[in-house]
């Protein structure tokens, strides 16, 4: 049993990784109406940090994770990705009561599945040629996310 559950472990670990490819392809709505793709973030690395309204990390998390988007705003692409509303009025009032400013994309059930989202907070950081660089789970601290975002300027 020990050993199933082994490969079992080593096998999904396996399957967090997007290896050397490009990460996954998607067009998304951002809160307001425009259409966001993969595309638009090449040339400049990327912070994708996926979160859900109702996640208490998530919202220890934002706030801090707004620093550092305010800190390089221009240099490196942000997008908090939304797993669990579509509800454009409840979105902007939890970036309201959260108190982050960083630029909202709303999931579809294809994306959470691409990119594998098994929990929220995860992090994505992403090089300038859109391959992914660091995934991370749960919250961080502000200075090992911004250590992976200074390694790709």
């Amino acid at each position: 049993m020990k050993k199933v559950l082994s490969l079992f472990a080593v096998l999904l670990l396996v399957g967090l990784s997007f290896g050397e490819n490009l990460i996954p392809d998607f067009s998304l709505k951002s809160e307001d109406g425009k259409i966001v793709k993969r595309d638009d973030l090449k040339g400049k690395p990327s912070v994708l940090i996926f979160w859900g309204i109702n996640c208490h990390s998530c919202r220890r998390e934002l706030p801090h994770i707004n620093e550092l988007y305010k800190k390089y705003k221009g240099k490196v692409n942000f997008y908090a990705v939304v797993v669990d509303s579509r509800d454009i009025d409840d979105i902007k009032e939890t970036k309201k009561l959260w108190k982050f400013d960083i630029p909202v994309l709303i999931s579809d059930r294809k994306i959470i599945y691409k990119y594998r989202v098994i929990g929220v907070p995860m992090i994505l950081i992403v090089d300038k040629d859109l391959k992914p660089y660091k995934k991370m789970f749960g919250t961080q601290k502000n200075e090992v996310v911004e250590r992976y975002i200074k390694n790709l300027l």
